[in-house]
């Protein structure tokens, strides 16, 4: 009879649990004035490193231990959701005909990769950054032969210090990556021969 008013007692004082909030990327880019491209580009999802590979957003405030927000989390998986940020923004240069998530068999390059970190590092009280890095490639998919491979990595303060403040950062230095990737993923592009060419 003790313990189980005991376990009352304990129940009734944790009170509820906490709400799950979710977080995504965003850019205020423009996008370009009309389509130059004649290309389809097809931009998966990213693989990510087992520790990276997880919904609820990684912190760390030592080189040695990563530790995660169990109620802050992205809205997808992160390979999702870099994925679907590059091809916002890819689309956005007007480089390609079209800028695809699918498979398709007009496409003439499949841009893939792996997320290597994506984590808020608390270097002190008052210094948050937001931390990305990921490799990409270029796949010609006629071939599965990678013509095109580049690691990126950059590191942005938090404007705030939550996770809100992190989102915010993240995209900011994604779309750092993505400037600075989109002229060499385009210049792949234009030199991919036709694929109905490549067929006959």
């Amino acid at each position: 009879m003790r313990f189980a008013l005991v376990a009352v007692l304990v129940a009734a004082c944790g009170g509820s649990t906490p709400q799950v909030r979710y977080y995504q990327l965003s850019s205020a880019a423009p996008a370009a004035a009309s389509k130059a491209g004649d290309k389809i580009l097809v931009v998966e999802a990213l693989s990510s490193d087992t520790a990276y590979d997880d919904e609820r957003i990684v912190y760390r405030n030592s080189p040695y231990k990563l530790d995660y927000y169990n109620y802050h989390r992205w809205v997808s998986t992160p390979g999702a959701l870099v994925g679907g940020y590059l091809g916002q923004a890819l689309a956005r240069t007007g480089d390609f005909k079209a800028v695809l998530r699918e498979q398709t068999p007009d496409a003439s390059l499949v841009l893939g990769g792996r997320i290597t970190a994506l984590e808020e590092v608390d270097k002190d009280k008052t210094h948050w950054v937001g931390r990305i890095a990921l490799e990409l490639t270029l796949t010609d998919p006629r071939t599965n032969e990678v013509v095109w491979a580049q690691p990126y990595e950059e590191i942005e303060p938090l404007p705030m210090q939550n996770p809100e403040g992190l989102a915010r950062a993240i995209s900011t230095a994604l779309d750092r990556i993505a400037k600075r990737a989109a002229p060499e993923i385009a210049e792949r592009a234009a030199a991919t021969k036709p694929v109905a060419a490549a067929s006959k």
